[in-house]
C-alpha cells in the first residue's frame, strides 16, 4: 500500500491551490505528513515512498527537514 494515495494526493493540492496564507487544515495535513513519513521510515520504506511524503510537505510549505533519503546502494 503507497503512503500517500491518489485522495491524499487530491487533498495536498486542494489545500496547496488555495493560495492564501496556510490554515488549520493545511497545518493539519502537513502534521499528517510528517507523522506518516516518520513512521514509514521507522518501517523501512523505499526511497519513492519517503519522496512523495517530502514533497507532498514541501507543496503545503513545510520546509521541516525530518531526516536524509537514504543513498542508493548505500549499506542499511
Amino acid at each position: 500500500m503507497s503512503r500517500i494515495d491518489a485522495e491524499m494526493t487530491t487533498m495536498v493540492l486542494a489545500l496547496a491551490g488555495n493560495g492564501g496564507p496556510p490554515g488549520a487544515a493545511v497545518e493539519q495535513m502537513v502534521e499528517r505528513l510528517r507523522r506518516l513519513e516518520e513512521e514509514a521510515r521507522l518501517e523501512g520504506a523505499g526511497r519513492e515512498t519517503l519522496r512523495k511524503l517530502m514533497s507532498a510537505r514541501r507543496v503545503l510549505g513545510d520546509r521541516m527537514a525530518l531526516g536524509q533519503l537514504p543513498a542508493a546502494f548505500a549499506p542499511e
